[in-house]
């Protein structure tokens, strides 16, 4: 025996039970009750957040302004794409038949494609996802088309193939793979419902999925309901609190409540009123006295406690407090270059599933039918079509925060091989050919009328500005 049990036996010393604290059951976690352990237990509640989360985005105004937000930087406009193979006039011919067929890329014609874009990025934060069927209209020059379909129009009831089984409007197969949807037609227009099963291939969902095995997404917004429900009941409390203020309020206190005030007229509503006028002066009976309601709200930290709920729902959308209220009094260059940079890595992965579940597969299937229907010619398609299929795809530019020290460090970048013209433009979201063909032109245009280029005779000057901003010494 050693030492240690030795003593452990002379006072009764039991060994400590290591276990994890998260996992205890005490009556501080008595309330902690959960039952969710597959990553669809949560379906069965979904419903219920999805129609909260489009309420509040109807309804609350930093909601809104949030979600708004957050579209506009993750896709502004709409994305563009490069092609890229080795063929540069197939290139050229494939981006401006895909600028014409964005115009009437909705089967219905009602949304452009860079709509079609928007769309998808909200409904990640409203509905947890969004399908797109793929059409193929034989009255159509390029017959491919899409059509959105929101999570609110899968039907709970369907008929499955053989053994399959039906989950939220998910068809899968005995192993968990998800086979087809089930979606109902025409009930939210007043006609009869109709349930239609579409096949898993020719659907694109586009989903922010957490889990192995999800197959429905989850609204992003779902962590931020309750506190936005809560702040839009605290701040109808304070502008009612406002209102009852604002009103005036007078009580007469008296002990001959069966004498003078029962002879007091009566407005329509049955209720006793009593003028008061302008500059009145009136004496009051022995045992009157008047006291005047002052509910005094707001109250003086009103405005830190609601900026403490708006940081939570900030925080849980990527963003910071002055982002969501918009209130930039208290920010100055480093914060608000510091929040800034944040929102961009956080819709970064966003513009890149985007890429990877609908842009690129898009892409794709535009390419193969514009091919097959005689609109774009490429020799040995059948044979490579993967080399024609390549493309890179560019999306809204950011500002930059100080633009001319931004500036400063892209040229360093490029000088010293870091980065390229292409980087440089695609981070502002433009095409750097464009963007070297509209220099050529330019150029050309000024050597006509005679005129100095000025970019070519100002860079020493450039330069120099730079240095003298940058704290360096000018030659």
């Amino acid at each position: 025996m050693s030492i240690l049990g030795f003593f452990r036996k002379l006072f009764n010393i039991q060994p400590q039970v290591r276990y994890i604290k998260a996992a205890e059951k005490n009556r501080e976690f008595s309330n902690w009750i959960l039952n969710r352990d597959t990553p669809n237990a949560d379906l069965n509640q979904y419903e219920t957040v999805r129609v909260r989360a489009n309420d509040l985005y109807i309804n609350n105004v930093f909601i809104r302004g949030a979600v708004d937000m957050l579209v506009n930087k993750i896709v502004g406009a709409g994305s563009t794409p490069q092609a890229r193979s080795d063929d540069p006039n197939f290139n050229s011919k494939a981006e401006a038949g895909f600028r014409r067929w964005s115009e009437v890329a909705d089967v219905y014609g009602q949304f452009h494609f860079g709509d079609i874009e928007r769309l998808l990025i909200q409904r990640l934060f409203l509905d947890g996802g969004v399908f797109v069927k793929k059409i193929l209209d034989n009255k159509r020059k390029n017959p491919y088309c899409l059509q959105i379909l929101e999570y609110s129009s899968l039907a709970k009831q369907g008929t499955p193939k053989g053994n399959n089984q039906i989950v939220h409007g998910v068809e899968v197969d005995s192993t968990g793979a998800v086979v087809a949807y089930h979606f109902n037609v025409g009930g939210d227009l007043g006609l009869s419902p109709k349930v239609v099963r579409i096949s898993k291939n020719n659907i694109l969902h586009f989903s922010p999925f957490r889990r192995p095995g999800q197959l429905l997404g989850i609204p992003l917004l779902a962590p931020a309901i309750p506190a936005a429900y809560n702040l839009d009941e605290i701040i109808e409390a304070e502008l009612i609190s406002k209102r009852v203020e604002a009103s005036l309020s007078v009580f007469i206190k008296t002990n001959d409540v069966y004498g003078k005030l029962q002879g007091l007229q009566k407005n329509d509503n049955n209720e006793r009123e009593i003028e008061i006028a302008p500059g009145m002066v009136n004496f009051l009976e022995p045992g009157e006295d008047i006291t005047t309601v002052d509910p005094q709200r707001p109250g003086k930290n009103f405005k830190e406690f609601t900026y403490l709920i708006l940081e939570g729902i900030a925080r849980s959308l990527g963003m910071s407090l002055e982002q969501i209220t918009g209130d930039k009094s208290q920010v100055n260059y480093s914060s608000a270059r510091h929040s800034e940079l944040e929102l961009r890595d956080y819709i970064r992965p966003f513009r890149k599933a985007l890429e990877r579940y609908f842009l690129i597969p898009v892409w794709r299937d535009y390419i193969n039918f514009a091919v097959m229907s005689g609109q774009l010619r490429a020799k040995d398609y059948a044979k490579n079509p993967e080399e024609y299929e390549k493309v890179e795809w560019i999306f809204k530019g950011d500002d930059w925060v100080d633009p001319l020290k931004e500036i400063d460090a892209k040229t360093n970048e490029i000088l010293l091989g870091v980065s390229t013209l292409s980087d440089v433009c695609a981070a502002k979201g433009k095409d750097w050919q464009e963007v070297l063909k509209q220099r050529a032109r330019e150029v050309e245009f000024i050597k006509k009328l005679g005129l100095t280029d000025i970019s070519q005779d100002n860079v020493k000057l450039v330069n120099r500005t730079l240095e003298v901003i940058n704290g360096h010494k000018a030659e």
